[in-house]
């Protein structure tokens, strides 16, 4: 009884599952944990202040929240000049001393690394150097002269926790409580036992149908 109640409750959210957002909802971690998968690797990692960047299915990550999708790995981060600023090869994210994202950069040159320089920030191409201005949002290429004793950005490494969060949420992202219910409403949740209960209630329901069937038909014709 408690399973068909389960598969009716969930057919019927199931049934309006566009206009709850349920597509669009991540999964809570405890029942991500259910499906028994292995949580999805940091690509990258890099310290910038009080803020770690890191990336993980094409996410980017600021102090383990997603602060950008579709995104490739780091090539840096650095803080200068009141903001913290994670760049890949195509682009650069600036953010507040906390985090969150307030601009998202397309560059017009491929960004090897980032580095600062007395609160300036620069990035090179691998063969020239440009300064990141992050109020105008643009790149000037700058006299290598101009910007002497350049600290580079250098990789770091989420903690175990911050792993695991990056990981939970990343997977989450991709099961959402669409598929979750899914799942719940055809008992592939729990592998093998949860299959195996579908089929009894299928089976337990075909009973009392063919067997008030049967009821009924004596009841009609009485002996």
């Amino acid at each position: 009884m408690a399973f068909l109640v389960l598969i009716a409750l969930t057919g019927l959210i199931l049934n309006h599952a566009d206009g709850l957002g349920l597509s669009r909802t991540p999964a809570a971690s405890w029942l991500i944990g259910l499906y028994g998968v292995e949580l999805p690797s940091v690509d990258s990692a890099f310290d910038a202040g009080d803020v770690q960047f890191a990336t993980s299915a094409a996410t980017l990550y600021a102090n383990g929240q997603a602060i950008a999708k579709g995104v490739s790995p780091l090539t840096g981060a650095v803080e200068a000049g009141g903001v913290v600023v994670a760049a890949t090869q195509d682009e650069i994210f600036v953010a507040d001393p906390m985090g969150v994202l307030i601009e998202r950069y397309a560059a017009d040159v491929p960004i090897r690394r980032i580095g600062s320089s007395e609160q300036r920030i620069v990035v090179s191409d691998g063969e020239s150097i440009r300064e990141f201005d992050a109020q105008a949002m643009n790149l000037v290429a700058i006299d290598d002269a101009l910007v002497p004793n350049i600290t580079w950005s250098r990789a770091g490494a989420p903690n175990a926790e911050q792993a695991r969060q990056i990981g939970l949420t990343t997977l989450g992202q991709a099961l959402n409580w669409e598929r979750v219910l899914l799942d719940i409403h055809s008992g592939r949740i729990l592998p093998g036992l949860g299959r195996w209960l579908a089929d009894l209630t299928a089976l337990a329901l075909l009973y009392m149908c063919g067997t008030g069937i049967v009821l009924w038909t004596r009841r009609r014709n009485p002996r």
